[in-house]
């Protein structure tokens, strides 16, 4: 399945690369004024139709860089965030190792999760760890109206509302798919996304020792890791085996494992 992604992703790229690449080979060979005028607009075009792309499939790209995926390199702190949770034992055992630990982490939950098990999402916020939404149902917002990406944002946020976590205005789109017209309503509703430094594909559930080999490069000042405790009932134990060893690994590195908020200067 990464496998596959990442060829989509390769094949999206290239395709809107050779948008551009096409009338920047006729511009340097067009010689009439017409012609090079006909290459100027393509180009134009495919400039737009490339920032366009790359807003909408690359979590951490804003032409206005309005979306951390990233903190700052001084330091020696960094953020592990967990999506599609609360997810029962599987959070549970998050918690533990991550008390064991003395670490702080960032979870982005699904309002019908949290409705499920109100009680585990107050339980993450108590431990002293940030928590955001992550719409209602997990629907792919590029691929929805408007109306509905709104109704799923503002669902997703009211169920962490209810079940009074406290307000931490931290928002992150299923797989990091976004419109204009999405970031124009969370801007509105004075919600922030939060994209992501590197992600390790734990969701296609390898074994734990490819999970903690694929997050060991990422351990460092800056990064924001992406992990996933796993909507309710999912298996995620490949995951919670590999992030014993990453938290040790940050301990041995002495980095320090905090909230988005703090990793960021927000709180």
């Amino acid at each position: 399945m990464k496998f596959r992604r990442q060829l989509r992703g390769i094949a999206r790229a290239l395709f809107h690369l050779a948008l551009v690449a096409g009338p920047i080979w006729g511009l340097a060979r067009a010689s009439q004024t017409a012609e090079r005028a006909l290459y100027a607009v393509l180009l134009a075009g495919g400039l737009a139709l490339l920032v366009w792309a790359a807003f909408v499939y690359w979590p951490g790209f804003d032409p206005l860089f309005r979306i951390p995926w990233r903190g700052p390199r001084r330091g020696r702190r960094m953020a592990i965030t967990f999506d599609d949770g609360p997810n029962g034992d599987q959070t549970m055992t998050v918690l533990r190792l991550l008390e064991q630990h003395q670490a702080k982490a960032t979870f982005f939950m699904i309002g019908q999760n949290v409705e499920r098990q109100p009680e585990l999402a107050r339980q993450v916020a108590a431990a002293g760890h940030a928590v955001g939404s992550h719409t209602y149902s997990h629907r792919k917002l590029n691929q929805v109206s408007l109306a509905e990406a709104a109704e799923e944002i503002d669902r997703g946020h009211a169920a962490l509302a209810a079940a009074g976590v406290a307000d931490a205005r931290l928002f992150r789109a299923p797989h990091g798919l976004k419109t204009f017209a999405v970031m124009r309503h969370l801007v509105k509703r004075g919600l922030r996304l939060i994209a992501w430094t590197a992600g390790v594909y734990d969701t296609d559930c390898p074994h734990a020792s490819v999970i903690a080999r694929r997050a060991r490069r990422w351990i460092r000042p800056g990064t924001i890791l992406l992990l996933h405790d796993g909507k309710m009932d999912h298996d995620r134990r490949p995951m919670t085996e590999a992030l014993e060893s990453v938290l040790q690994l940050a301990q041995r590195r002495r980095i320090q494992l905090v909230t988005v908020p703090q990793l960021l200067g927000w709180s």
